[in-house]
């Protein structure tokens, strides 16, 4: 797989939209990601998904799965995921299930063009992230210049992917061609189940040329607050600074009191 030129750096572009309900968030979310899709077609011969899990995100699959699914060229993306819990592809828990369910078993997308991390293949967490690594970097020049465009999530911690906070910076390696520079395992907190991850790093996610982050429900508001209102560094989705924009996509219960939509 060809790698695109690696995109200057530029101060993200910062939009935070708010929906009245999941249904209009969703709907929302597959246009963008349309729109952005075809312009990025109309220059390039491929487009770079990085796909979210959990519940957030199920109706936008469904909706590129139907609504949308005319619009789009699916032999000329490539899937990957921004993380994984360490568990079997067909684990209920498994945010590979969740995208081959709701959208990817039902699109003409070619399977060399889905990019799972190795959960169910390798015998540890670490491993897994090196092999994920491996195919990252095949796909990718450099953690600076990844995903066309990455989905994310937040939780009510202020995580995102499998960043979880107090966000540390010091183990970020200087080396790129690193494998931890591209994926790592992680430790969710211990109410969390199941609490063994595999991530992409920070630096992967920031390399997006875009980063659309959805967040449905008030046990998202606080969280929310810290991330958007009074921004709090130590949180993981605090962090996120994608290389063009970076869109929020809230639903009204999530949008914390005093911060407006832009």
């Amino acid at each position: 797989m060809t790698s695109p030129p690696e995109s200057p750096r530029e101060s993200p572009r910062n939009s935070v939209h708010v929906f009245p309900d999941i249904e209009a968030l969703s709907r929302a979310a597959a246009q963008h990601i349309v729109s952005h899709m075809d312009r990025v077609l109309s220059e390039a011969d491929r487009y770079t998904l990085a796909l979210a899990g959990g519940s957030t995100p199920r109706r936008l699959y469904e909706l590129l799965t139907g609504v949308y699914s005319g619009d789009l060229p699916w032999k000329q993306v490539h899937v990957f995921w921004g993380d994984e819990r360490f568990v079997p592809h067909d684990d209920p828990n498994s945010n590979v299930r969740l995208a081959r369910e709701t959208l990817l078993d039902h699109v003409d997308i070619p399977e060399g063009n889905v990019h799972p991390i190795p959960t169910e293949t390798e015998p540890t967490a670490e491993a897994a992230a090196r092999a994920y690594a491996a195919t990252l970097q095949r796909a990718f020049d450099s953690p600076a210049s990844t995903f066309d465009a990455a989905l994310l999530g937040v939780g009510s911690d202020g995580h995102t992917a499998s960043l979880f906070p107090p966000l540390d910076r010091t183990d970020a390696p200087s080396d790129p061609s690193a494998p931890e520079a591209w994926a790592k395992a992680s430790q969710a907190p211990p109410e969390a189940s199941p609490r063994t991850r595999v991530t992409c790093t920070l630096p992967v996610l920031n390399g997006a040329r875009q980063a659309l982050v959805l967040a449905s429900g008030s046990r998202k508001q606080e969280a929310l607050h810290r991330v958007l209102a009074d921004p709090d560094p130590s949180l993981p989705a605090a962090q996120i600074q994608p290389r063009s924009q970076l869109s929020w996509f809230l639903d009204a219960a999530a949008q914390p009191p005093g911060l407006s939509a832009s």
